[in-house]
């Protein structure tokens, strides 16, 4: 992979089956002294060695998680088995970064995410003239999205996302942008008990992974999925909590998606999880939000990927090889909208879930996915990407939240905000 040629940032992108291939595939781009690095290593491969020997020869900040495949721009398709390692180098003042990472108390997740939030911003080496001048000579109506600071969130305490994430935003409050994703581990889901967060020299279980960024440069997050409601099929949610839906209509839940997915019985309804979730619509962007069901228990109730509450309405979705593709589409889209569009792109990183590499399998679109983003932003612009268990990213009208079959984004631009 060469680097392309920057003004602002330098970026290496290498992919590989072991650490000291990767590494070695940087430094040949010229990579020397990298602010920070985003590492994904597939769940096949030893986790901690991995990130400890990139650790050991690299420089910089180091931060990811572990991946069930990879949102691969260098072999053009999805891939599973890897090891994906992105290194950004500013040449410059204008980007600087922290990472921290720390175990989630179970009694009390969103006290445990504020203080890895809190220990990443307060070791930030952020110099306020960054901001000054980034923000110098410009209109107030153009500081309203000019905010220096980003947020990436590695989390690999499964269930435990939505309450991390909002004791992240009461912490950070609104000035933040935020994107990121859940560790994995099987692509097929055999196995959910192997998902890690990196920072540093350290890959755990069961912890919070911040990356904190402050820069001048532009930079922005999109999200998009690839479903529609079909209509005429819904349902209201009448008795759930947390991720386990009891009810619907006041039915017992799984009769009632049996009846909507036209199955049989509920181990037929089941097969249909992939292609057909539930969605709730954001009324303001009119943005659907997909919670993918994960499993139908014994007493008729149905656990899903992400909290859905009681009283919601829910309609079932559908989607399509055409609107797979288009959704990656969009999402990069949205996040170079985000970034104040940016007229070159330094590096793309995308958190896809799980779920959406099985249906681009299932529909064959995955080169097609791939071939979309780079007729987006170019042929030489760095792609990477992991397969995540549910992916964090806020919609187009602001809502941050943990969610199910969606593709987030985050665009680094190679241009400063004032331009």
């Amino acid at each position: 992979m060469n680097i392309s040629s920057s003004a602002f940032v330098k970026i290496g992108l290498a992919y590989g089956q072991n650490p000291y291939e990767v590494v070695e595939s940087l430094f040949r781009q010229g990579i020397r002294q990298p602010e920070f690095s985003i590492c994904f290593v597939s769940s096949s491969l030893d986790q901690k060695q991995c990130v400890r020997a990139i650790k050991q020869s690299l420089q910089g900040h180091l931060w990811g998680l572990s991946s069930a495949g990879e949102f691969n721009g260098i072999q053009e398709k999805m891939t599973c088995g890897g090891i994906f390692l992105l290194a950004v180098e500013p040449l410059g003042d204008v980007l600087l970064s922290n990472v921290a990472m720390g175990k989630m108390d179970d009694e009390y997740p969103e006290k445990s995410a504020k203080e890895v939030v809190d220990c990443a911003f307060e070791g930030l080496k952020f110099n306020p003239e960054l901001l000054y001048l980034g923000l110098s000579g410009r209109k107030l109506s153009e500081m309203l999205k000019a905010t220096p600071f980003s947020l990436l969130i590695a989390h690999s305490q499964i269930g435990s996302e939505e309450k991390c994430l909002k004791g992240v935003c009461e912490f950070v409050g609104r000035g933040v942008r935020i994107v990121g994703g859940s560790g994995a581990d099987a692509l097929y889901l055999e196995r959910v008990t192997e998902t890690y967060c990196y920072a540093e020299e350290r890959a755990e279980k069961n912890a919070l992974s911040v990356l904190a960024l402050a820069s001048t440069l532009k930079n922005g997050v999109g999200i998009a999925n690839a479903f529609q409601p079909i209509a005429g099929k819904g349902a209201f949610v009448t008795e759930s909590s947390g991720r386990v839906v009891y009810s619907l209509n006041n039915k017992i839940a799984a009769d009632v998606y049996t009846e909507l997915t036209q199955s049989a019985c509920w181990q037929e309804a089941s097969k249909a999880f992939n292609s057909h979730p539930f969605g709730i619509i954001e009324p303001v962007s009119g943005y659907w939000h997909v919670h993918s069901p994960a499993a139908i228990q014994k007493d008729g109730s149905i656990v899903f990927f992400s909290e859905i509450p009681q009283g919601s309405g829910v309609s079932l979705l559908e989607a399509n090889p055409q609107s797979r593709i288009e959704s990656v589409r969009i999402a990069v889209q949205r996040a170079i909208a985000d970034a104040g569009y940016p007229r070159k792109i330094a590096a793309l990183v995308f958190f896809n879930c799980v779920l959406c590499h099985q249906q681009s399998e299932r529909l064959q679109t995955a080169s097609a996915e791939v071939k979309a983003v780079k007729e987006l932003v170019g042929e030489t612009v760095p792609l990477i990407g992991a397969s995540t268990y549910g992916e964090t990213g806020y919609t187009l009208s602001g809502t941050v939240g943990h969610h199910n079959q969606t593709t987030t984004v985050w665009v680094l631009g190679d241009e400063p905000i004032t331009r």
